[in-house]
């Protein structure tokens, strides 16, 4: 059984700080991402079986509706292989004195 992909949109690093916390104590369930939009929007990428994915997103909106910060969220349940690749997100390294 496929792993099920959970997306929250949400405004201010914060806010996304506390949500994360949330979400992964309240559920089963890994962040794979965090994506700045820009302006201060924030996506958080989380995946976990459906029924997981599911209560963390619900968890993560009642907290960020809480202040005010809820934009927009979707669980996509066990979507299609090639999805993966777009939600990647690339390893940065960065070396002692670069930016």
């Amino acid at each position: 059984m496929g792993l099920s992909l959970g997306m929250l949109e949400v405004r201010g690093m914060g806010t996304t700080f506390v949500c994360i916390d949330k979400m992964v104590k309240s559920a089963f369930v890994e962040v794979t991402r965090v994506e700045q939009i820009g302006s201060g929007v924030i996506t958080i990428f989380i995946q976990g079986e459906l029924a997981s994915v599911q209560y963390a997103i619900a968890v993560g909106e009642e907290v960020v509706q809480s202040y005010g910060q809820f934009i927009a969220s979707r669980v996509i349940a066990r979507p299609y292989n090639g999805l993966e690749k777009l939600t990647a997100q690339e390893e940065k390294v960065v070396k002692h004195g670069e930016n």
